[in-house]
């Protein structure tokens, strides 16, 4: 029978991962890109095997080349792996060096011999497209997925591989805590468009200050508004948050920003549009202006 190798470049998705791979009817090797603990982590989560790359002093996608001739070489049926820029970067030299074919937004995989079956959420996310391939196929996970179940763990090796040095990293600068604080925070106040001027951020921060919560935005209020550092962006391409509880101020929930926030175990969302899809993604909905919704929501949690 055919392998499927999971990659692991972040701790947050991996359960969503597994949850997809677990399910192909095919054995999963996992390869983790990060620390002990993550490794450990991944295998508790159903899979044969778990090999480690340590990544303390050197970039991941320095592996890629490496790995990609390792796919060469063992002939994986499929990889899978979450919307993360590493492990994107690492699957496409595979996907390159292999000849895969490649699927995005991916909810269920099946291998049966050389072919395998592939469900993809399309039409954002309102449809499930079926696809089939005989050639090996890369599948980058939908968020929000099941999680796998956790069982006994098996053992964790060391990867052996030759990092290239093509690329070194030769100084790191921080932002801020801005994006640590929001990926370990129980509880976020995330604010969009429909905030209004930048003066009703105030609102915000009161908000978050009665709850303890940090603050998150959407895209456009960092690189059009300038409003936010890059720290403080949730969404597709940057931060992904799983807090106990995430309040949306004035986001229409555009799938970008919502699979940045799809782990959050509630969602309430404030939005003065009836009709904004992220009413269809969350646990409470308050129809109404963000403006005047927040003082009063606001001196709710004061006085509760």
């Amino acid at each position: 029978m055919s392998n499927v190798w999971m990659i692991v470049a972040d701790a947050m998705s991996a359960s969503n991962v597994a949850g997809v791979a677990t399910n192909a009817d095919a054995p999963v090797d996992a390869l983790v890109f990060g620390d002990a603990k993550m490794a450990e982590d991944v295998a508790k989560l159903g899979v044969a095997s778990v090999t480690r790359y340590d990544v303390s002093s050197t970039m991941a996608e320095a592996y890629a080349p490496a790995i990609a001739q390792k796919a060469a070489d063992e002939a994986p049926a499929a990889v899978v792996l979450s919307d993360n820029a590493t492990a994107r970067a690492l699957a496409g030299a595979i996907a390159v060096k292999v000849g895969a074919a490649v699927a995005t937004s991916v909810v269920s995989l099946k291998v049966a011999g050389a072919e395998s079956t592939v469900e993809q959420l399309v039409a954002e996310g309102e449809a499930v497209q079926v696809l089939k391939s005989a050639k090996p196929v890369v599948c980058v996970i939908a968020d929000g997925g099941p999680d796998a179940e956790e069982g006994a763990a098996v053992a964790v090796a060391e990867g052996a591989a030759e990092a290239s040095d093509a690329l070194k990293v030769v100084v790191t600068n921080a932002e801020g805590e801005g994006a640590a604080g929001l990926l370990t925070a129980e509880k976020v106040v995330g604010v969009g468009l429909g905030i209004g001027g930048k003066e009703n951020l105030a609102l915000i921060d009161d908000l978050a200050g009665a709850l303890g919560a940090a603050v998150a935005c959407t895209l456009p209020l960092c690189d059009n508004y300038h409003w936010f550092e890059h720290s403080s962006v949730v969404g597709t391409s940057t931060q992904k948050i799983s807090p106990r509880l995430y309040i949306s101020c004035g986001s229409s929930g555009a799938p970008q920003h919502m699979a940045g926030v799809r782990s959050a175990k509630v969602i309430v969302a404030i939005n003065n549009d009836p009709e904004a899809p992220i009413f269809r993604e969350c646990t409470y909905g308050i129809i109404g202006d963000a403006v005047k919704v927040l003082p009063v929501l606001t001196e709710a949690v004061k006085s509760a």
